[in-house]
């Protein structure tokens, strides 16, 4: 299929001006436009694939994930201005607790066997981007319309993660991705991997708030697949010059949570 979309950022209202992006743009309208839209491209998706229930939509059939005024969002947009693509980005400063993550909420962090390993693992990444003045992101909220799927968009939405994370100076985080149409495994190929405590990987899960298997992964913006790399820096270069979209003008930046926007551009090796 031909490339016919445009990126599109969304960043939360407390993110400051300047930094490794271009001018944002301040307008409500325009940022609520594109935030209801991939809610309802993910509402649709969610659907048709079972992982949620009629009863989950609004009105507007938008599936709302808490956080989502909180996140960035990634964004590929038609020229009809709808959202074919998307991704959610929930940045929090290295200085966040385990318990403070929506991690915390995981099938696999509350299971008896399992819970102790799960804050062991995560909380030993949130030591590691401590050390380096990394963020810590939970990434999600995927959605592809399904005509894109199999082509560059579908790619471009999962190494984005990575030319994002450069941009924000450097991200550790974590993300639950579920077996459905191969999402844990081509995010693997991308670079994600499992989270390990003495050697024994995190198992698989079931969810049942999605009703499919998931698999609890690391992300690390320093160790991408190596075949990626050129994707990563290319992507990398068209994000800097790209303006974001936020809400609203704010005097809270100092108080916002990486400030990786106001930091300068990790720089892959």
């Amino acid at each position: 299929m031909q490339q016919n979309y445009r990126f599109q950022l969304l960043a939360p209202p407390e993110t400051p001006s300047g930094g490794a992006f271009g001018r944002p743009n301040i307008d409500k309208q325009l940022y609520d436009h594109f935030l209801s839209s991939v809610q309802r491209l993910r509402g649709s998706v969610y659907l048709k694939d079972g992982a949620i229930q009629e009863s989950e939509l609004d009105d507007e059939r938008r599936f709302s994930m808490p956080g989502d005024k909180r996140s960035w969002h990634f964004l590929l947009v038609d020229p009809s201005q709808e959202v074919i693509g998307g991704a959610r980005y929930l940045v929090h400063s290295n200085t966040v607790s385990f318990d403070q993550l929506r991690v915390r909420h995981s099938a696999l962090a509350n299971d008896p066997k399992w819970a102790g390993r799960v804050r062991q693992a995560v909380e030993n990444d949130l030591r590691i981007a401590r050390q380096n003045n990394y963020s810590y992101v939970e990434i999600g909220g995927w959605a592809l319309a399904e005509e894109w799927r199999g082509t560059r968009a579908a790619l471009e939405i999962l190494v984005a993660s990575y030319a994002l994370a450069h941009l924000w100076g450097g991200c550790l985080g974590a993300c639950a991705a579920t077996a459905r149409h191969g999402s844990s495994s081509i995010l693997r190929r991308i670079g994600g991997a499992s989270f390990e405590v003495a050697g024994e990987a995190l198992p698989a899960y079931e969810d049942s708030q999605y009703g499919c298997q998931m698999e609890l992964l690391r992300f690390d913006c320093r160790t991408p697949s190596k075949r990626f790399v050129p994707l990563i820096a290319q992507l990398r270069g068209k994000l800097a010059g790209l303006s974001i979209l936020r809400p609203a003008e704010t005097t809270l930046w100092h108080k916002s949570p990486a400030w990786a926007a106001a930091r300068p551009a990790y720089q892959l090796a």
